[in-house]
C-alpha cells in the first residue's frame, strides 16, 4: 500500500503557519536575516519544473535555493544548504493532523498484512523528516517507509519516487496500490507503473497543481470520498 500525504492523510490546521513556523525556526537557528521571508515566498517549485525540459518532474531544491541566493546577491556567513533546508522543514505533527479516518486505514492494512509506504510530494522535506515525525502523529509501527521527492530527486507523477516506494516495500507495480488525492500526482503516476490507483476525491474546487497538463483527465482503478472506505475496496481486490 501506497499512501500519499498531503491531502490524504494530513490535513493543515487553519490556525497555524507553516511559513511564520519555518521563519522562526530559520532566526532562531541561524539569527535574522532579511531575506528569509522572501525565500519562503519564492516560487521555486515552478522555477525547478522548468529546469529541466526533458525531464519536466526532476527536483533539485538545493540548487534552486543556492540560485535564489546567487540573484539575491545574498551576502554575510557562508550557508549550508542542507541545513538551511532541514531548519526550514516544519513537522506534519505540528502544523497539520491527520485526516479522518487516516490512522484507521493504516491499522486495517498492518492487520492484513500489507506493508505501507507514504509517497510525498514535498519542497523541503526529506524522507527522514517524515520517519521522524511518525511517533509524534502516532503512526509509529503503522508505516514500513517514506518517499519524499525531495530525496528521491524527482516528484509525483514521475516513475522514479514510485520505483522508490517499490523497493522500499519490496514487491513488483502489480502487486501495490497506491492511494491519493491528486488525479495527475498519484492516479496516473501510479497507472503508469502498472499499479492500481485509489482516487480519495477532495472537496470541490480542486486547484490544479504545479506541472499538471491543462485539460488533463485519468480513470482511477477506484474512487472513495473517505479513507474510511479503503478498507472495503482492498478488501474485494484481496478476494
Amino acid at each position: 500500500m501506497l499512501f500519499d500525504v498531503g491531502g490524504t492523510l494530513m490535513r493543515g490546521r487553519p490556525d497555524v503557519s507553516p511559513r511564520e513556523l519555518s521563519l522562526a525556526q530559520l532566526v532562531a537557528r541561524f539569527g535574522p536575516r532579511e531575506w528569509y521571508g522572501s525565500l519562503l515566498d519564492a516560487d521555486l517549485l515552478t522555477q525547478m519544473l522548468a529546469d529541466d525540459p526533458t525531464e519536466p518532474m526532476r527536483q533539485r531544491t538545493l540548487e534552486m535555493v543556492r540560485r535564489w541566493l546567487e540573484a539575491q546577491a545574498v551576502s554575510g556567513e557562508p550557508v549550508d544548504l542542507d541545513e538551511l533546508r532541514r531548519v526550514a522543514v516544519v513537522r506534519g505533527s505540528v502544523s497539520g493532523e491527520l485526516a479522518p479516518g487516516a490512522r484507521d486505514a493504516l491499522v486495517w492494512c498492518r492487520e492484513h498484512r500489507l506493508r505501507t509506504v507514504l509517497v510525498s510530494n514535498t519542497l523541503w522535506s526529506a524522507s527522514e523528516d517524515f520517519l521522524s515525525d511518525l511517533g509524534a502523529l502516532g503512526l509509529e509501527g503503522l508505516v514500513d517507509g517514506v518517499v519524499t521527492s525531495h530525496s528521491a530527486g524527482f516528484r509525483k507523477p514521475h516513475r522514479a519516487i514510485f520505483e522508490a516506494a517499490l523497493a522500499i516495500a519490496g514487491v513488483q507495480a502489480r502487486d501495490a496500490v497506491m492511494v491519493g488525492d491528486e488525479p495527475y500526482q498519484d492516479v496516473f503516476g501510479a497507472q503508469q507503473l502498472g499499479m492500481r490507483a485509489v482516487w480519495l476525491r477532495p472537496p470541490e474546487p480542486r486547484p490544479r497543481p504545479v506541472g499538471e497538463p491543462s485539460g488533463f483527465a485519468v480513470t482511477p482503478d477506484a474512487q472513495i470520498e473517505s479513507l474510511a472506505e479503503v478498507g472495503e475496496v482492498l478488501e474485494r481486490w484481496l478476494r
